[in-house]
């Protein structure tokens, strides 16, 4: 079991499209007030609706500032392994929201949706922040208790146990679900979220107040996406992140800088109601797929960042998981990208490449798109597969940061640290070199292993001095010295052997005489 915060809610217009949305098409609907039959789910919405105005304007300040969220959308679902009916997911779930958010005192409204719409049964609630009597709902860390009630329900019930609980194991994320950033940050791999926050940073860093932090994010090329009067994300290069994800809301920013009047007027009017649509590039093949081979293939294969990390209701237009973001188009053996991401284009390789049919890919867009396609390709080893790629040609700077990306990654092998007695890295075993060495490298062969037997001799007689010099106890300089003895024996051995190896070498170049 795993609940979920959906949505921050910030008027009646908003709580009335959530309720809208959650109750249209639910096996099971409630509230704080009862349906009663004949009564259509729009006017029991609008009756809803109503009810949470009528508690917020009571005690809605007449003067200071507006309360921003005046409602929440969460959800909690149930594993699909969990045999649970409709009617038991709704009491369940009711027993945990009345326990954790005293449900009875304040407005709601609730509904069921069944394993036919996702695979697994969850339950929706819209509730009003305020209760009845006008407190607003402010528990800290409330997931904290909401993790331990689904942990006990699990247990009460026989459900299958969630193991990434930040109640079971306080060292994993606070979000239970997909913790994809968390993996790669232990994989020494900056996720998406963590490269688009340094680079919000950078903006915080050279504003004085959280109005002129919005001013440099503009000018740096973001679109502010309105949320409500104070609430926002930030999109850039077709990527878009909640500025709550990205430690930029205006409670942290107010944090930094203090208040500031005019930071909603500034928000106003530098932003959009909707995120721009964009056409960073596109990756073609030279093939085409049909659509019901586009779908089995896409289910067959579903430990990919495809399939992980992106939806796809037909095959053809992939989604963020979870939103209705698009990452990109797949037609007739050509994806067409709205961002840069390199999730999303290493997402887009592998639909392209899921036939594993060795062809040429061709790369068209802007110079970051084809630099981040041409990165991806090596980095998924495409070139080791048999796949060429045309359209992009790399600069020095981009051979470099792809050796270090290859570096940070662990799924690549480290060159060996070359072993070396005497400074210089020489293969004695190589046949290549063997073959293709001059007259003389024999002779340089022998030479460099008599020195360096010689060198290790010398160090070995000059250790023993040392010793002897340096010990007092006498029965350890004997110790000492039988070592010593046997090592420089060895060390004159291997010096002997080399030198009628290259006597034996020198032997065998004499003139040689052809019929």
């Amino acid at each position: 079991m795993i609940r979920k915060v959906l949505s921050k809610l910030p008027d009646s217009k908003a709580v009335g499209r959530c309720m809208n949305y959650d109750l249209k098409d639910a096996a099971l609907i409630g509230g704080s007030e009862a349906k009663f039959e004949g009564t259509s789910i729009e006017d029991y919405n609008k009756l809803g609706v109503k009810k949470f105005n009528q508690v917020n304007n009571k005690f809605e300040p007449t003067t200071g500032r507006k309360q921003e969220v005046v409602a929440i959308h969460e959800v909690i679902s149930f594993s699909p392994k969990d045999d649970v009916t409709n009617e038991q997911a709704l009491e369940i779930a009711m027993d945990i929201w009345k326990e954790a958010l005293d449900l009875d005192k304040r407005k709601y409204r609730v509904a069921v949706h069944d394993k036919s719409e996702n695979g697994k049964t969850h339950v929706h609630l819209v509730w009003n922040m305020r209760n009845n009597n006008g407190e607003i709902h402010d528990k800290k860390d409330d997931y904290l208790l909401f993790e331990k009630l689904c942990h006990q329900a699990e247990l009460k019930h026989g459900f299958e146990e969630v193991k990434n609980r930040k109640y079971l194991n306080p060292k994993i994320p606070t979000n239970p679900q997909g913790p994809n950033e968390y993996r790669l940050e232990n994989r020494g791999i900056k996720s998406e979220k963590t490269k688009f926050k340094e680079a919000v940073n950078a903006s915080t860093d050279k504003a004085m107040t959280a109005g002129e932090f919005l001013e440099f994010l503009h000018a740096d090329g973001y679109t502010l996406i309105l949320n409500g009067n104070m609430g926002y994300s930030m999109e850039k290069e077709g990527q878009i992140f909640k500025a709550s994800d990205v430690g930029a809301s205006y409670k942290s920013l107010k944090a930094r800088f203090g208040d500031d009047p005019q930071f909603s007027d500034t928000l106003a009017r530098l932003g959009v109601k909707t995120a721009p649509i964009r056409d960073f590039g596109s990756i073609g093949g030279d093939f085409h797929d049909e659509q019901s081979s586009i779908t089995e293939k896409r289910i067959k294969k579903s430990n990919r960042v495809l399939d992980t990390r992106f939806d796809t209701p037909d095959g053809h237009d992939f989604f963020y998981k979870g939103t209705n973001k698009k990452a990109f188009e797949y037609s007739n053996g050509k994806a067409t990208f709205n961002t840069n991401s390199r999730m999303a284009i290493k997402a887009g390789f592998q639909k392209l490449t899921e036939k594993g049919k060795p062809q040429t890919l061709h790369l068209n867009g802007n110079d970051d798109f084809k630099r981040n396609a041409w990165l991806e390709f090596h980095m998924m080893q495409l070139d080791q597969k048999g796949y060429s790629l045309k359209g992009f040609t790399p600069t020095a700077n981009d051979k470099a940061e792809l050796e270090k990306l290859k570096l940070e990654n662990p799924a690549f092998k480290k060159p060996a640290q070359e072993n070396n007695i005497t400074g210089s890295s020489t293969d004695f075993t190589s046949k290549n070199d063997a073959v293709s060495s001059a007259k003389g490298s024999a002779k340089e062969v022998a030479s460099t292993t008599r020195d360096a037997a010689a060198a290790l001799l010398d160090g070995l007689v000059k250790a023993a001095v040392d010793v002897l010099t340096s010990k007092d106890t006498v029965g350890l300089q004997s110790e000492m010295l039988s070592e010593m003895r046997v090592l420089a024996a060895q060390a004159e051995g291997k010096k002997q052997n080399a030198e009628s190896e290259h006597h034996q070498n020198k032997k065998s170049r004499g003139p040689q005489y052809r019929p």
